[in-house]
Parts: structure tokens; sequence; C-alpha cells
């Protein structure tokens, strides 16, 4: 079943999700969710690049993202004199190296990316890491959103993007908006999710599942997050995230038991009290 997405959506704006005009040519298959709420019945296409999987490693993620810039920077080379030519060389393979540096390593010493609304989707001490592409506006005009790598020993396991909202944002002014279009092309409504600050999902979220991937649309104001996961790692993280991060501000238990107030003498019973008040007088 193809979906156009032209009639429906501004093509700057959802560039990268052009992969949803019609489902994977390859293994359009049944999904194995029950029916309900958020099940799809055919599996989404992954985004971004052609022949982009789960399990890909960084640098061959990388070599996917190296030949759409060649793509992209080919009528640069054609337009550009002999001089200018090494000028576009230069500028292509500065790009291409954006990418292979961007990598950060979740270990046992906090991040800045803490202080960011990806807290919450990935762990340290578990072999995580993340890599990112920034926004761009390709050379046809076509706007690429913020992306977000997340793997678990080099292996690619979640793809995190972000959407602008707005009046000029053809996914809708707000997150109800976009779900419903959102809704329309994957063809069946969510599953709405509150916040769960204990599993770390400190966003409200709608969210889809097909055989073998959960989407997630993340609720952030201004901005939405939408999210691709491979299921069958998502269902086994508490046996991955074996290592629990110890926070460095806490205070070790025996400082602790060494500051704490000392409980407060409560002085002698009230019938001494009153004993000493009469004796105090007689004298």
């Amino acid at each position: 079943m193809k979906l156009k997405l032209t009639a429906t959506f501004a093509v700057t704006s959802l560039a990268a999700l052009s992969f949803l005009a019609q489902p994977s040519p390859a293994a359009p298959k049944a999904a194995a969710e029950k029916p309900g709420a958020g099940a799809l019945k055919t599996n989404i296409p992954m985004p971004v690049f052609a022949g982009l999987k789960f399990g890909m490693s960084l640098e061959q993620i990388a070599k996917l993202n190296d030949k759409d810039l060649d793509t992209e920077f080919k009528k640069k080379f054609l337009a550009a004199s002999p001089t200018q030519s090494l000028q576009v060389e230069d500028e292509l393979r500065d790009k291409k190296a954006v990418f292979r540096r961007s990598r950060i390593e979740f270990l046992d010493t906090p991040t800045g990316i803490d202080q960011s609304a990806l807290k919450g989707e990935y762990s340290y001490g578990n072999k995580e890491s993340l890599a990112r592409m920034p926004a761009r506006v390709k050379e046809d005009g076509k706007e690429v959103p913020a992306l977000h790598f997340f793997f678990f020993e080099d292996k690619l396991w979640k793809i995190y993007q972000e959407y602008k909202l707005g009046a000029k944002s053809s996914l809708g002014g707000d997150f109800d908006s976009a779900i419903k279009k959102l809704s329309k092309v994957f063809g069946a409504e969510p599953q709405k999710l509150a916040p769960d600050f204990q599993k770390g999902q400190i966003f409200p979220e709608a969210m889809w599942k097909d055989s073998d991937k959960i989407i997630r649309a993340v609720d952030r104001g201004d901005v939405l997050g939408l999210v691709f996961v491979d299921k069958s790692i998502q269902e086994n993280l508490p046996r991955l995230r074996t290592h629990q991060m110890v926070d460095q501000h806490e205070l070790d238990k025996d400082v602790k038991a060494a500051t704490a107030n000392p409980p407060v003498n409560p002085g002698p019973p009230a019938a001494e009290k009153d004993k000493a008040k009469k004796d105090a007088k007689k004298k």
C-alpha cells in the first residue's frame, strides 16, 4: 500500500520521513503484535539511509552517509572550476568526518548529554555510545533533522530524530497535530504513554510497534522526537544494563552516619523538672 506523503506533508520538513512513502519492498510482513493501540499491520522501513539496519557499526553507517554526501556534492563538483574543486573536496571531507568524530562513550563519568532531552535514552557503564549528525539543509533545499544514533557494543539499536513543530512545520503546530498525521502515515492509532521517571521516560509519548521495531513519538513541546528502536534490544534492557552508575554527589554511608544530626536530648522527666523548681524556690 502506497502512502502518498506529498499530498499531506510539505517536503522541506519531512525530507527524512520520505521512507514512509511505502512499505519496504524487501519484506512487508505481518506484525507479531496482537491487535490493539499502536500495533501495525506491516513493517515500517528504517529511516535516514537506504540500507540502514539495526546492528550496524558506526563506521558502516558513516559509509552510508559518505555515499549520501557524495550524491549531494556531485552538482557542486560539476559546477566548480579546477581550483574550486579542491575547496569542494575539502568541504566534503570535513562533512564526512563530522559523524565519525561525534561518538560519545557512556563510561563511568557523567557527560553533558545528561543535561539534554536525551537523558533517559542511555545508561552508563554498559558499553553504550552515541553518535550524532547535526540538522542541515541539503543542496536541493531539503531539510534533514538532527539525528542521534545509539549503540550497544558499537551495534546500532536506536535512532532518534528531532523535528521542529510550529506554524511552518508540515507536521503541525503541536504534538497532537503531529500524532494525527503520523497515525495516518503508519495506518494505526498509537498507544499513549504518560511520563514515567523511574523508567527514564521524562516526556509524554505515543508509541507504535511492528514485528521488529518500536516507533516512539516524544512530546518535547516545540520539538518532536521520532525514535526507531530495535524491539529485541528494548525487551532485553534489564539484562543488558546490569551496571548501575553510582551518584558521585551522594555521600558515603559512613560519612552520612558521622555527619547526621545527633538526637535531641529530651532532658529530665517532667516530675524531676517540677521537683527542681520547688527546691529552687525554697532556697
